[in-house]
């Protein structure tokens, strides 16, 4: 990863998890349309910056399948790190299961 791209990567995951936190306080709630969890402020603020929470919520995936796209969206450089992989695959599988 060049030395741009990790600072661009850094900005997106502050910014992810900033707004994914906001949007997960009780008063944001109501224009939220994930499903309430203990992970779901995660997910928000590793997937907005491509997606929009909409198009996160409408998918209902098994778990391997989940996998494949968290893994995938890795690759293009979404700030998900080791240790929160576990934690939105929990959710994605959980509240946005088939």
């Amino acid at each position: 990863m060049s030395h741009n791209r990790g600072a661009v990567v850094r900005a997106a995951l502050v910014a992810g998890l900033a707004f994914g936190l906001a949007v997960g306080r009780p008063d944001a709630q109501p224009g939220n349309p994930l499903p309430p969890g203990e992970h779901m402020p995660l997910v928000l603020g590793a997937c907005i910056m491509c997606h929009s929470p909409e198009m996160v919520a409408q998918q209902r995936l098994d778990r391997k399948t989940w996998e494949a796209i968290v893994d995938r969206m890795i690759t293009y450089g979404a700030p998900i790190t080791p240790e929160t992989r576990p934690l939105i695959l929990d959710y994605l599988a959980t509240r946005l299961g088939p």
